[in-house]
């Protein structure tokens, strides 16, 4: 219990340094530096593999046109699919929440068409979409013992060409995939629902209490709104399941 609580620090700690790495760049990353963690993560011959290297190829292609505040921010969909499409969810839930997702979202995207916030409201379709697909591959995904660890090599032109930024982004998330595929074999804690809910939070904060990076109200009271409606439809589910076994 004691190696797994410090994994699961360690993996807060790797989603601290992906989001100050991005928060710095200015989301300034070479687009292998994302995809060698996708690379080293995916099965042969399955489609959730397939599913996830597309979403991260097409989320990695807007991080230069997107403000890395709500590049991140956008994580928070994680532990929210999570709950609505949980054992004890329901059609309701699942509605309710989505409604509201497509609402903050489309706030988001106006905001952006208004030229009130950076970037662009199609880029941010794209990485709504890429996450919650991203999302469904992780639901499919089985911890592995074996990775296509000769992908590092794709990262020696970075070293040549001295982008520091994309080859500390790809070592992190790689050492929060190793840490989540040790964690998920472990049976007698869920491991995998606490990190769910822990390294989109802690990264965002981590770009929250940034002196470096300014993060717009907007995203902020998004990202706030999206982050209350997992808990509180969590806390919700859980209270009516509690209710039934009584």
């Amino acid at each position: 219990m004691l190696f797994s609580t410090i994994q699961f620090f360690i993996a807060a700690l790797l989603s601290v340094v992906c989001a100050r790495v991005l928060g710095v760049s200015e989301g300034d990353i070479p687009l292998v530096a994302v995809l060698v963690p996708a690379l080293w993560l995916i099965q042969k011959r399955s489609v959730a593999s397939v599913v996830f290297f597309i979403s991260v190829l097409a989320y990695g292609l807007t991080l230069p046109h997107q403000p890395i505040t709500l590049s991140v921010s956008v994580w928070i969909l994680f532990p929210l699919m999570m709950v609505i499409f949980s054992k004890r969810s329901n059609l309701i839930a699942v509605a309710v929440a989505m409604l509201i997702v497509i609402t903050l979202q489309a706030g988001i995207m106006t905001t952006q068409d208004a030229g009130k916030l950076e970037g662009s409201a199609m880029m941010t379709l794209l990485q709504t979409v890429s996450v919650i697909m991203m999302w469904w591959s992780a639901s499919h995904w089985k911890p592995r013992t074996q990775h296509r660890w000769w992908v590092l090599l794709l990262l020696l032109p970075l070293w040549v060409a001295q982008f520091t930024y994309g080859i500390l982004f790809a070592l992190a998330v790689i050492g929060i995939m190793s840490t989540l595929d040790n964690l998920l074999k472990i049976k007698t804690f869920k491991w995998g629902n606490l990190l769910c809910w822990t390294l989109p939070t802690v990264g965002f904060a981590a770009l929250v209490i940034s002196p470096q990076v300014e993060v717009p109200n907007s995203v902020f009271v998004v990202w706030l709104c999206l982050l209350g409606t997992a808990w509180i439809t969590d806390y919700i589910l859980q209270s009516a399941e509690y209710n039934e076994e009584i």
